[in-house]
């Protein structure tokens, strides 16, 4: 694996470098966890920089020989004041940079600042789009890890049914299924771009606890255990006839799957199992769109032909206030990549893209109603990557 590693970093700086060179970013100094691990097969480390040309040089400030042993990467350096870094590059041959690039979307002001002194360099740029569309095409060594990932999720029903019963609390059902989770490998946390974008590993929510509207970019997040929260599982019981969305997400390496499955105790109503019924006959079509001859907005506009086709338009995505506009998105080292299936992006679908596609109603007085698979984009027709019972959980 250790020779597979380093073949897999050297094509993403290659890639990376080329990105730099078109935009004419002379270098690249990578901070973010995930971008570090994307890079260099480690987050034990202060700063990649990665040249225009050249080799990256890893900085370590502690924990060298870690880094060394995590890293495929040849030059891993360690450093103790920010003050060597321009000679410790020089050591290698990388210059001072006409222009900087930054993560700028999540690097904190006061760092740009300190660099941008440091070197002594006038123009500072964001390099996060740069990175995020090398990230959306995955390798095979990627979809590998993403498999596995997914089959932490395989027999998600089962464990649902010997967890669920009248008057469990959210949490407790969602502690229960989070300890299977990890004793699978799952690492216990969800990465997702953004400032405030915190996640818990699912929402478990049933009834009227997903119809509460969340400032995250998702149409259902539960209400959580108190306000500072504001998402996930609440203390709430859980009630017979009310429908309990599970959305989780697995991670094996840092690579996230994310999948929606519905239960209920007791038979549903006919409205509710016709309206779920629609909604998987809804996931299947649409996923048929998941090609390279559509565009990430052609998906989101199909969605919505669908909705009015099934009848289902008017709660379709969310009702009132409490809405959003897009119906699938990018999976990968974070929970929200590129790309967004959502009105505006005009950019085609590629061979590599993992897609988590979510079409799903928020129905007043009921909750939510749907389900989420994740696809890999092929050169023919998407694979599905989760393979846990589509069926309405019933207990």
């Amino acid at each position: 694996m250790g020779e597979l590693l380093k073949q897999e970093l050297n094509k993403r700086i290659e890639g990376f470098q080329e990105k730099l060179n078109h935009k004419e970013i002379d270098l690249a100094i990578i901070i973010d966890n995930v971008n570090l691990y994307y890079f260099s097969g480690t987050i034990q480390a202060q700063y990649l920089c990665i040249p225009r040309q050249g080799q990256p040089v890893l900085l370590v400030r502690k924990g060298i020989e870690r880094a060394k042993e995590e890293t495929a990467l040849k030059n891993v350096i360690k450093f103790g004041s920010s003050k060597e870094i321009p000679q410790k590059l020089a050591d290698f041959g990388i210059g001072i940079p006409d222009k900087l690039g930054l993560e700028l979307d999540v690097v904190a002001y006061k760092d740009v600042v300190k660099l941008q002194k440091l070197f002594g360099t006038e123009e500072v740029t964001g390099i996060i789009n740069s990175i995020r569309q090398l990230r959306m095409i995955k390798s095979d060594y990627e979809l590998q890890l993403m498999q596995k990932s997914a089959a932490q999720l395989d027999d998600f029903s089962v464990l649902v049914k010997n967890n669920l019963e009248e008057g469990i609390s959210e949490m407790n059902l969602a502690t229960a299924i989070e300890s299977e989770l990890k004793q699978k490998g799952h690492a216990g946390l969800i990465r997702m771009r953004g400032l405030n974008n915190t996640v818990s590993v699912g929402v478990c929510a049933s009834g009227k606890s997903a119809l509460q509207p969340v400032k995250a970019d998702a149409l259902a997040g539960g209400e959580g255990t108190y306000p500072g929260v504001g998402i996930g599982p609440s203390y709430k019981k859980i009630k017979a006839g009310e429908p309990i969305v599970f959305d989780y997400v697995s991670n094996y390496k840092g690579y996230h799957i994310d999948q929606t499955r519905l239960a209920m105790i007791g038979q549903p109503s006919a409205e509710v199992k016709e309206l779920y019924q629609k909604m998987v006959k809804f996931q299947r079509e649409l996923k048929n769109y998941l090609t390279v001859d559509y565009s990430w907005g052609d998906i989101y506009q199909q969605s919505l032909k669908l909705a009015e086709e099934l009848g289902v338009s008017e709660y379709y995505l969310g009702f009132g206030d409490n809405q959003v506009r897009f119906v699938g998105h990018g999976v990968g080292l974070e929970l929200n990549e590129f790309p967004f299936l959502a009105p505006g992006f005009d950019y085609q679908l590629k061979k590599g893209m993992v897609i988590a596609l979510e079409p799903k109603l928020l129905i007043p007085k009921v909750g939510l109603i749907g389900i989420e698979n994740t696809y890999a984009v092929t050169e023919k027709e998407p694979k599905c990557l989760t393979t846990s019972d589509e069926e309405l959980i019933i207990v």
